[in-house]
């Protein structure tokens, strides 16, 4: 029996271990004397880092693990190498989303006719048309499914009135499915009469071996009535993110080895327990075995108590660097909502990931570069570096890892890459890896990728964007890039991508403050969401500005709307906060500010929605919508502050009504008037601070 310290060590060798890393798929390759096998035949005979070999045997896989394991374990696991945290970097606005024209989702329970997304009714606001992304509320124009303090909440909006039909419990007190799970985030998908909900969380249980586990749930919605658990599948790991193609359910998930919990740690800090300690961890990855390294899952049918078990990953879909990434694996695989879930291929790359972009037929999971500071030298100094996959989703065989590449600097978020004609833009920031602020050397630039047999080659790049800036925002559309910058002023450049091996700065705008999302919403008409600023670059509140592009060498800010003293909308850093529906011009967004004293001399923080009426002709504030806490709810004080109304998280619009959705309640609000029209409270409890 090996011995262990108390959870707290364990917590913390948890969090400076190595990278995760990420995975996926292709062909059979070539095998080599060494067992390791070339991922594409056509790529060069001295191929880059960024390039992925892959496994032709288990044995070959597992001898690679324990290769690189040996090298780098010490007295305390792998806590001596670890991924040097690049400061600044931080998801800050995720900056833009194209607006989905959708599809109509078959076999509606609540009602027989067809309505069409994008006139009938709003989509959730995605960055690829066609290429759904999960939310917290779906709708088909006849129901909403919603996500709200923990239970899935099934609203029948059909008849014109909305009516709660009913609901599924996912807290894992109630939920056996859920059992231990701790604080998941939830997400879901709706297609046709399949309800897919997503989850991760840190699950604790005596039963179960403790760990990051995933839990995916298939709901049948065909009988509303009684939402029915179809299938549930659990992985060991955590979901990076998925995308929805009609029917077909593409999710990207990264787990760490169970290896760490095999290792010892010295009793004291002499150089014989140092030894000790370091001896017995090299002996534990010596005896490990597959189960060791990759995640296993969990397939249950209904709520049974019994379950199919297994090993996600398979040894021959298995890629790594030429350049060590960590211990890592993230993997991609394909669920079919039309039929029964299931785990079917899923191709793997032991890298890490951490950014997802996809097309209709690809995807691409981005990391910055691992870095052991075991061996941190001069060249690691120089900057940060982002390694990028590329996978094909489209195929029958489940997803197939394509090629690799790498770009000078971070990503900003997922709106950082983009598709267009077999190309791949990518914009990043490039700068020193211990802070884009600590030097006026920082810069980004904007880069062309394409595909040479099992690389991603640079084609095409521009640089020299915003220096000592950091990239607040990124927006491609068809042969057009735009990039926002910031740090004291805002400078939007306008890119012209028209050519690939020769993309250029076309325009670029300084203004004060700066946009965070960017949207278009007319021909050479461009949205921008953020923040007020002076001219030190001190922000304000919520800003919302139009932009004329239609001459990309002179772009123009026509109008400009400021919301005084309120906090930073959802939308700077969820793209799918935010609602532009094009058939009347409406924009609507969550966003918070401070009210007036009342009679105590307290300042009030209230929480809303902004609706906005936008165009050529300009900003027109058209209301605001507010959610009252239900009766009972506790009072949120904040010393001498206190808080009114329930943040709203979504809004989507049916025919003439949009509809809000926070924690308390679903409310309708005329289109028109912006006054209320219904409101669906979801039950509160008091005992568990449930609305």
């Amino acid at each position: 029996m090996r011995k262990h310290v108390g959870w707290m060590v364990a917590l913390v060798m948890l969090l400076t271990a190595a990278n995760p890393g990420l995975a996926l798929s292709e062909p059979a390759p070539k095998q080599t004397e060494s067992g390791l096998v070339a991922a594409d035949t056509e790529q060069p005979s001295d191929p880059s880092p960024s390039q992925l070999v892959g496994f032709d045997t288990c044995d070959a896989f597992l001898d690679h693990l324990k290769s690189e394991a040996l090298a780098r374990v010490g007295p305390y696991g792998f806590a001596r190498g670890r991924p040097v945290t690049f400061f600044g970097a931080e998801d800050a606005a995720e900056a833009a989303a194209e607006e989905d024209s959708g599809r109509a989702a078959g076999g509606s329970a609540g009602g027989s006719t067809k309505l069409t997304a994008g006139v009938d009714y709003s989509t959730t606001n995605v960055q690829e048309v066609g290429v759904d992304e999960p939310d917290i509320v779906k709708t088909d124009g006849t129901r909403i499914l919603a996500l709200a303090q923990g239970v899935l909440y099934y609203i029948d909006v059909s008849s014109g009135a909305p009516a709660l039909v009913s609901t599924y419990d996912l807290w894992p007190w109630y939920n056996p499915l859920l059992r231990g799970l701790g604080s998941p985030d939830i997400e879901l998908f709706l297609s046709g009469d399949t309800a897919l909900l997503m989850m991760s969380g840190y699950r604790y249980e005596p039963l179960r071996e403790p760990g990051v586990e995933t839990v995916i749930v298939q709901i049948d919605l065909s009988q509303p009535v009684v939402l029915r658990v179809v299938r549930s599948l659990s992985i060991k790991g955590s979901l990076v993110s998925s995308r929805l193609v009609g029917e077909r359910a593409s999710l990207v998930l990264s787990s760490m080895p169970r290896i760490e919990s095999e290792f010892v740690y010295p009793a004291s800090m002499s150089e014989s327990a140092m030894a000790r300690a370091e001896r017995a961890n090299r002996a534990a990855i010596k005896e490990s075995t597959l189960a060791h390294w990759l995640p296993g899952y969990e397939l249950r049918v209904r709520n049974s108590r019994t379950a199919r078990e297994g090993k996600l990953i398979k040894c021959s879909a298995n890629y790594a660097p030429q350049e060590f990434s960590g211990f890592g694996l993230l993997s991609v695989l394909n669920l079919d909502l039309a039929e029964n879930i299931g785990v079917g291929e899923v191709a793997t790359v032991m890298a890490g990931g951490d950014t997802v972009y996809a097309s209709a037929d690809r995807l691409y999971v981005a990391n910055r570069r691992w870095i052991d500071r075991n061996n941190f030298d001069a060249a690691d100094a120089k900057g940060i570096t982002t390694r990028i996959h590329r996978f094909a989703i489209g195929g029958s065989d489940g997803p197939v890892y394509e090629a690799s590449g790498s770009v000078d600097g971070f990503l900003l978020n997922q709106f950082a890459m983009s598709e267009h004609n077999g190309y791949l833009r990518v914009a990043s920031t490039d700068a020193p890896v211990w802070g884009w602020w600590r030097s006026e050397a920082s810069e980004s630039r904007v880069d062309v990728l394409e595909r040479d047999g099992g690389e991603l080659r640079a084609v095409g790049s521009v640089a020299g964007l915003g220096k000592g800036e950091r990239i607040f925002a990124v927006r491609f559309i068809g042969e057009v890039g735009y990039v926002v910058t910031f740090r004291q002023t805002d400078p939007l450049y306008t890119i012209d991508l028209s050519d690939p091996s020769d993309p250029k700065v076309a325009g670029e705008l300084k203004i004060l403050g700066y946009s965070a999302y960017l949207h278009p919403i007319g021909e050479g008409l461009l949205l921008g969401v953020g923040r007020d600023a002076d001219e030190v670059g001190r922000v304000k509140g919520t800003q919302v500005s139009i932009f004329d592009v239609s001459d990309l060498a002179k772009p123009v800010r026509t109008h400009q709307f400021t919301l005084p003293e309120s906090s930073r909308t959802e939308v700077e850093f969820n793209h799918r906060a935010f609602l532009y529906w094009a058939p009347t011009g409406t924009a609507v967004l969550p966003v918070g500010w401070w009210g007036d004293r009342d009679e105590s001399g307290r300042r009030g923080i209230y929480q809303g929605a902004i609706v906005l009426g936008v165009g050529p002709d300009g900003i027109e504030e058209l209301g605001t919508i507010e959610h009252e806490p239900p009766k009972g709810a506790p009072e949120f004080d904040r010393g001498s502050y206190y808080w009114r109304y329930v943040p709203i998280r979504r809004s989507l619009v049916i025919g003439q009504t949009i509809f809000t959705l926070s924690d308390a309640g679903l409310a309708g609000t005329d289109l028109t008037s912006v006054s209320e029209t219904s409101w669906t409270r979801f039950p509160y409890e008091s005992s568990t601070y449930r609305y």
